[in-house]
């Protein structure tokens, strides 16, 4: 299906016209949208489904049908409040902002979300707070806490809380309310997001505490509403992991662990995942019977054997990137697990990668050479792009940057729907020394990915920095070209940090130079200028409260 975009011009003058290798073709169904924005399509990934689904009885079978009525919000105001909340996120939150955990965990969300909703999703965010925590906000903006990734003990697990939450969004839980309302539904995301970015600057008690204030409130206020949309989130999304390949059984039982260990006190502060979704003993009793009317957890068959082990692999690359990132591991566990591990290097190497990236931090290249030696193998043939990507970074750490290119330009020819690796390949282009043939190379990258995924922060703030580079290396029109490229793709930027007074700035200064072109050049320039303006203006406009 078809989605509008807002699009920026390809305006620069020189612009060109295996398990793990295929993980992209095994984990995915086609979907005929895009990740990000609203105005996107998702990447065209192949997903083979499991042959044997289960079938519920009658009562757990059916999805209901895509609630409708006058009492919601409108579709502008939605993905208004949508794209206002992650402005907030980008601006504030803490993010742990890695292109291969992001590509990855998108993924697997729209590939769940493309089962029940026509509509794109907005975004993925993964906040950098150890706490257990998902949520979901209007228009499809999905957040997780690596704390998830850290606590979970297999993929079934995490996907049962990605379902739960995009089973809120597809059945526009924050949505069903009459009217006079909707100033509730953007207080509750607004105190939602108060509690995430509370955490940045204090303990994450404080956020918790927050957080937990607002969703009182909402919650003293609509308390039966929500105790039955946490019901029925709880089985539109099993039937979203079915649908999908996982073990519906992974969510009551995940459910009931995190019941189990985080009880709901009345003087202390709790994870805020069992805080905005209560786990009452009624519906943790009613998902465990419901979850057992699936029946048993498919076997591995021939047929799906490779999607078991592929999601087996990503889960283990996923956790220990996680926990690298967050800093929730330290060498002498990474060590550990890699000893763990070190006869199972085909589905088991997430924390041989993560060792690798350790001992990098530390310029300790020797031993990052001999931890990664076992996996040479696949990274030879391509066949597991995390570790080629580890592989092209210890490359460049050593001082080859050719060799890094090269290892990724054979990656990206191979998947070229993955954009992880072309941020990959236009970051070690940027840490090289200024070139043309490297910030073309660059643009070159980055253009089409703007236009698919304008939400994506990385991009623009890529294209800024070749769109500079390229204009300190030019002169007469074309650097006036460039330098008014860099000033939109700095609008870009500063538009999603939520810097709206900046982004006029940037944007009034680039129409000064646009206005100084000849008029072939300056009319396509200005025309998005002027988009941008109004889309800034709008946003500044937009008040949630």
């Amino acid at each position: 299906m078809a989605h509008s975009a807002v699009l920026l011009p390809t305006l620069t003058p020189n612009t060109s016209p295996n398990l793990l290798g295929s993980l992209h073709t095994s984990l995915h169904t086609p979907p005929p949208v895009a990740r990000v924005i609203i105005t996107q399509s998702v990447e065209s990934v192949p997903f083979q489904r499991v042959t044997s689904t289960p079938t519920p009885n009658a009562w757990a079978s059916r999805l209901p049908e895509m609630i409708s009525g006058e009492g919601f919000i409108s579709q502008q105001q939605n993905r208004q409040l949508g794209e206002w909340a992650l402005r907030q996120i980008y601006h504030d939150a803490p993010l742990i902002d890695d292109p291969w955990l992001q590509y990855s965990l998108e993924q697997l969300c729209w590939q769940m979300n493309a089962s029940v909703r026509r509509e794109a999703p907005l975004a993925l965010v993964v906040i950098n707070e150890p706490q257990i925590n998902a949520f979901a906000v209007p228009s499809g903006l999905i957040g997780l806490n690596v704390g998830l990734l850290d606590k979970a003990r297999n993929i079934d697990e995490l996907a049962s809380v990605l379902a739960h939450e995009i089973a809120h969004v597809s059945q526009r839980h924050f949505e069903q309310r009459s009217d006079e309302k909707n100033k509730q539904l953007a207080t509750q995301v607004g105190g939602l997001l108060a509690g995430l970015l509370a955490a940045k600057v204090s303990d994450g008690d404080a956020g918790a505490a927050v957080m937990i204030g607002t969703q009182t409130i909402s919650a003293n206020q609509i308390a039966a509403f929500s105790r039955a949309q946490e019901r029925e989130a709880d089985r539109v999304g099993m039937q979203i992991m079915a649908q999908t390949g996982y073990d519906v059984r992974a969510m009551p039982s995940f459910f009931a662990l995190l019941n189990q260990q985080h009880p709901m006190p009345t003087k202390r502060l709790i994870p805020s995942f069992v805080m905005s979704h209560p786990l009452t003993a009624e519906r943790l009793s009613e998902a465990t019977d419901r979850a057992r009317a699936y029946g048993a957890a498919p076997t591995a068959t021939q047929q799906n054997a490779a999607n078991h082990a592929a999601r087996n692999t990503l889960f283990d690359q996923l956790q220990w990137r996680a926990r690298y990132l967050a800093k929730l591991t330290n060498r002498a566990e990474l060590i550990q697990a890699v000893n763990n591990n070190a006869r199972n290097l085909q589905n088991a190497n997430g924390a041989r990668l993560a060792l690798v990236m350790s001992y990098l931090d530390t310029r300790e290249y020797a031993a990052a050479s001999r931890v990664l030696a076992p996996l040479q193998p696949m990274i030879a043939n391509l066949s597991d792009p995390l570790a080629v990507m580890v592989a092209a970074s210890l490359d460049e750490r050593q001082g080859d940057a050719r060799a890094a290119l090269d290892r990724l330009t054979r990656l990206s020819r191979l998947l070229p729907e993955r954009r992880d690796v072309k941020y990959a390949l236009a970051d070690v282009y940027l840490r090289q020394a200024p070139s043309r043939t490297n910030a073309q190379a660059v643009m070159d990258l980055m253009l089409p990915i703007s236009r698919q995924y304008p939400t994506d922060l990385h991009v623009w703030q890529n294209l800024t920095q070749a769109s500079e580079q390229l204009s300190k290396l030019s002169t007469g029109s074309q650097q006036t070209l460039y330098q008014a490229n860099t000033l939109r793709y700095r609008a870009q930027v500063e538009y999603w940090h939520n810097d709206l007074t900046e982004a006029v700035t940037s944007l009034n200064q680039a129409k000064r130079l646009a206005q100084s072109l000849p008029s072939m050049q300056a009319a396509p320039v200005l025309a998005s200028i002027n988009q941008q303006t109004e889309r800034v203006q709008a946003a500044h406009r937009f008040k949630p409260f």
